[in-house]
């Protein structure tokens, strides 16, 4: 029995993080009710908050501008805006691809940041050098306005 506990137990811990990772769950009461969806029934909020807890997610801001839990290896920015203003320099774009400078070792930091909002923010992938970030767009016809929330995000 104690294997089987364990099996499950493992299941639910993966279940939790992929459903973190979708970074679209603002409370503990939308995680018990999504895996509940997932057949781990009668998940009770002290559970929820003892595997946030264990896990170490946090409440952080989304693509979407919705607070929502994420697990701490997806989080790489600073904690408060001042600081992301103090790293990043500029952004642009050339039609192609969108150009972030940042201060000298900034880029991976947030580079890791805007790579973990994935395409539900236009993104499709970003490349770090130690202070500039090659962003590509996923789609280029769409770039301005990616550029723009980009912006909007980093309060550049």
């Amino acid at each position: 029995m104690t294997s089987i506990r364990k099996k499950n137990e493992a299941e639910l811990q993966l279940a939790f993080k992929a459903l973190l990772h979708e970074q679209c769950y603002g409370s503990q009461s939308q995680l018990a009710e999504a895996l509940d969806d997932q057949g781990f029934t009668n998940i009770s909020q002290a559970k929820i908050s003892r595997l946030l807890s264990k896990l170490g997610a946090v409440k952080m801001r989304n693509a979407n501008d919705q607070v929502v839990y994420i697990l701490p290896d997806e989080l790489a920015i600073p904690k408060s805006r001042q600081a992301i203003q103090s790293v990043v320099v500029s952004v642009k774009h050339n039609n192609t691809q969108i150009i972030v400078k940042t201060g000298i070792g900034g880029a991976p930091l947030i580079s890791r940041m805007l790579d973990s909002m994935g395409e539900s923010a236009g993104i499709l992938g970003t490349l770090a050098g130690d202070d500039t970030i090659f962003i590509a767009p996923v789609d280029v016809n769409n770039i301005a306005n990616i550029t723009e929330d980009i912006k909007r995000l980093l309060d550049v």
